[in-house]
């Protein structure tokens, strides 16, 4: 730590370290749509569906009630929150449809007797805007969730996940 964060205010620190979860939180997850909607790994081609889906639900779930947990959310805390993260998994069921639809753009575009560029930049550009459009909804979440909290379980969350990365 350099010597202009140890003498930051504790409240800049804590709305510091509240904005490095949400963002945090924002590129884990965004981060795993782009791996899945670009192919990176045989896990992320079925992530999206089948029991991998599944396992990404389950553990969310598990992550979330040990931290909510950890800042004595209320049952009805719990309960709201839980809504939002199912919310926001049931939005991103049909991703592995759209994965494959993609996949078929690009082997179309690649594999004729010429390499089709401008077919490759319209699946870019669609995958772009596609993650733009899964990030604001995971950002909107985000908030939602955070707004489910009081604040001084939102600083805890922050600590906690200060105490986490250091």
């Amino acid at each position: 730590m350099n010597d202009s964060e140890t003498n930051a205010p504790k409240g800049s620190r804590r709305k510091t370290g509240l904005l490095a979860l949400g963002a945090a939180a924002v590129v884990l997850v965004g981060g795993f749509g782009i791996a899945k909607a670009s192919g990176f790994g045989p896990m992320m081609s079925h992530a999206y569906g089948g029991h991998h889906a599944a396992m990404a639900h389950d553990f969310v779930e598990f992550r979330l009630a040990k931290a909510l947990d950890k800042v004595n959310a209320s049952d009805e805390q719990k309960q709201q929150i839980k809504a939002i993260v199912n919310a926001g998994f049931a939005k991103h069921e049909g991703m592995a449809a759209q994965h494959a639809a993609l996949c078929a753009q690009l082997g179309a575009a690649l594999s004729g007797p010429t390499v089709d560029r401008a077919a490759l930049e319209a699946a870019r550009v669609a995958a772009v805007a596609k993650m733009d459009e899964r990030s604001k909804e995971i950002a909107k979440s985000l908030g939602d969730i955070a707004e489910v909290l009081t604040p001084a379980q939102r600083a805890q969350l922050a600590q906690l996940h200060q105490q986490h990365a250091d």
